[in-house]
């Protein structure tokens, strides 16, 4: 902070001395080599690098609605801006100072306050920026490029942006960055970098630009206050980068924004209470695999033609997420086992959201499960339970027309309104192996004006009501189910929903094992489990389960890995969204039984125990008594290669 202070007095005593003899003037635009004139501020220089032209001590306040300070574009002579003090630019897409296709240019010992955006360089090349002091609300210094000599500027940290240094690092190969407290950081045309343990706060967050093979892992960027920011972490043009084990939260636009950048992979971030989690643009092959996506408007968006990303394993939760992933503009992506809970729209497939696939994905208790307006998409094995409608087709007005989505092995359950509406823009989506269950308002479980089929290669799907008969015992109902209003026809009604435990979402890909527990009395209880020993998988548990589907299922081995402290937060256990008891039992590491409890359905509790604990066993309702399973017990798992 004295640091800081010190730049601070000295630029304004610079500043002082310069307004002296240069005193006020209108902002100034500078659009060629030819506006370098006294009436634009230039007080000497001939604009060679010898002898740049000067513009020096000038105090320009930026009237409403003008949206530069300093504007200079398409100059090629070399020139210096020194010493100005700028006040004024509240234009949200402007700035105090923009530099845009020129180069061999100083911005020196300035002051730019009570401004939206500070310093904005684009397309340029060769810019010095050196002891500046700028407080804005928005972004403080904007570096854009296509190329990577467009980033070859010197920035260094006698810089100050809303009191913090400012730091630019270009052209590095296989060193740390690490430990910055600051307001802006950033890395391009850099490779083999690690980028760790930083803090970026209250300003233009972490840049990655060109940057190659790096690892950027363990930093925070958040906001204090609700500053005119942008993205957490952006990527622009860069690949083949592991983002990991970040905070990005309260940022103003994404937690992390990918832009043209490729082969990356993000993994166990947290994105919480931004505008959107992440971004992913223009951007193909990303790996984006378990992060926590809380309280953003949009939880992961894919769009601007990216194709080829996996999105997996991921938690997508809260009441104030509109979408939990969406698809828009994107073909060809994965969206595979996530947690979506709580999202007013869990996933969407947009406009000209072609050829996804969405695959074992948990999505429970928001308005709509899935949105579709996209088409020729897969969508299979998912669990969409207890929401308003389980898939709603938007209605397009004809442009375009919704037509070859596949879904099958889905399980829809106690959907109050409908678990499936189409409408009349969509024709040709197919439907098959699927599984309503539970109860819908009116007994309409789907609605179809007539132009999908509800029948492929001889089978239909499971209606828990239906009552028909099967004469020739092969497992299809003999009378078709008549699907409302056009009366289109399931010619082939399922008759057992045992195939649903295939279309459980995250559930169905958990591993089964057989294990014991062994009684204080020395008995030996055999017992049949799913194991759920990642975050995504812990964090889904029974939500949105079908009661149907409750009787002989296993049940939930939760395995922390360690022992986790037992009474606090982000360690108990919530029956919302279950509806039916169950029991639950702790027990430490070492396997002995530290506590148990019978759960309610539907309870908003924090189930939990007053001591440590690695596994949770969640069983149904009564097995604990019945089984002797209590003070004294001792939890057995097989070796591995066992079970």
């Amino acid at each position: 902070m004295k640091y800081t202070f010190f730049l601070l007095i000295l630029g304004v005593l610079s500043i002082v001395s310069m307004a002296a003899v240069a005193g006020s003037h209108d902002p100034i635009t500078i659009l060629g080599n030819g506006d370098f004139t006294t009436e634009n501020g230039v007080i000497s220089g001939s604009g060679t690098v010898e002898d740049p032209y000067l513009i020096a001590g000038w105090e320009i306040d930026v009237p409403s609605g003008v949206p530069y300070g300093i504007k200079v574009e398409n100059a090629s002579v070399s020139f210096i801006l020194r010493g100005l003090v700028i006040r004024g630019a509240m234009e949200a897409q402007g700035a105090a100072i923009r530099l845009g296709f020129v180069s061999a240019a100083t911005i020196e010992d300035c002051t730019i306050a009570n401004s939206v955006n500070g310093i904005a360089i684009s397309y340029s090349v060769d810019v010095t920026v050196r002891r500046n002091v700028l407080y804005v609300l928005g972004r403080g210094l904007r570096v854009i490029g296509e190329s990577v000599k467009e980033y070859r500027h010197e920035i260094d940290e006698t810089n100050v942006l809303n009191d913090y240094p400012i730091y630019y690092i270009y052209g590095k190969d296989g060193e740390t960055v690490s430990g910055i407290h600051s307001s802006n950081l950033t890395v391009a045309a850099s490779r083999n970098m690690t980028i760790t343990e930083n803090e970026i706060v209250c300003g233009d967050g972490m840049q990655l630009a060109f940057v190659e093979d790096s690892l950027i892992s363990g930093n925070t960027v958040h906001r204090l206050a609700p500053t005119l920011s942008e993205d957490g972490i952006s990527l622009y043009r860069s690949t083949g980068n592991t983002v990991s084990d970040n905070m990005l939260k309260n940022n103003r636009r994404a937690g992390m924004h990918l832009w043209l950048s490729s082969g990356n992979t993000i993994s166990n971030n947290q994105l919480l209470a931004n505008d959107y989690g992440l971004i992913i643009a223009a951007s193909d092959d990303n790996r984006v695999y378990d992060n926590v996506v809380a309280a953003n408007p949009t939880g992961i968006e894919i769009s601007a033609g990216s194709t080829g990303n996996e999105v997996a394993r991921n938690i997508v939760y809260h009441e104030n997420t509109k979408y939990g992933i969406a698809i828009e503009q994107a073909v060809g992506n994965r969206v595979e086992k996530n947690a979506i809970v709580q999202s007013e729209t869990g996933i969407l497939l947009g406009t000209q959201a072609y050829n996804n696939t969405i695959l074992a994905n948990t999505i429970v208790s928001g308005a709509y499960g899935m949105l579709i307006v996209g088409s020729n998409n897969e969508i299979v094995g998912n669990l969409i339970a207890q929401n308003s409608d389980g898939v709603l087709f938007r209605p397009t007005f004809g442009k375009p027309v919704i037509r070859g989505n596949a879904f099958h092995n889905n399980v829809f359950t106690d959907n109050s309104h409908r678990h499936i509406s189409f409408n009349d823009d969509s024709e040709g989506n197919r439907l098959y192996r699927n599984f309503f269950l539970g109860a819908v308002i009116a007994n309409v479980r789907v609605y179809d004006p007539g132009r999908n089929t509800w029948t492929v290669s001889g089978e239909g799907n499971f209606w828990e009501d239906y009552d028909g008969c099967d004469a020739d015992g092969d497992g299809f109902g003999d009378d078709p189910v008549l699907v409302l209003p056009a009366g289109v026809n399931d010619t082939a009604p399922l008759l057992s929903p045992i195939g649903a435990i295939s279309g459980l979402g995250v559930l169905s890909t958990l591993e089964e094992t057989v294990f014991a527990v062994l009684t204080e009395g020395g008995d030996k209880v055999q017992i049949a489990s799913l194991i759920a020993d990642e975050g995504y998988e812990r964090f889904v548990g029974f939500r949105g389960f079908p009661t149907l589907l409750q009787e002989d299922f296993p049940g939930i081995l939760f395995d922390y890995g360690e022992e986790v402290p037992g009474g606090v937060t982000g360690y108990g256990f919530t029956m919302e969204t279950v509806n039916f008891p169950l029991d639950i039992a702790f027990f430490d590491g070492s396997g002995a039984f530290v506590g148990g409890t019978a759960m309610e359905a539907n309870s908003s509790a924090q189930y939990t125990v007053n001591a440590s604990f690695q596994y949770a066993l969640e069983l149904q309702s009564g097995s604990l008594s019945a089984w002797g399973i209590g003070a004294g017990s001792r939890l057995i798992l097989p070796e591995p290669g066992e079970g």
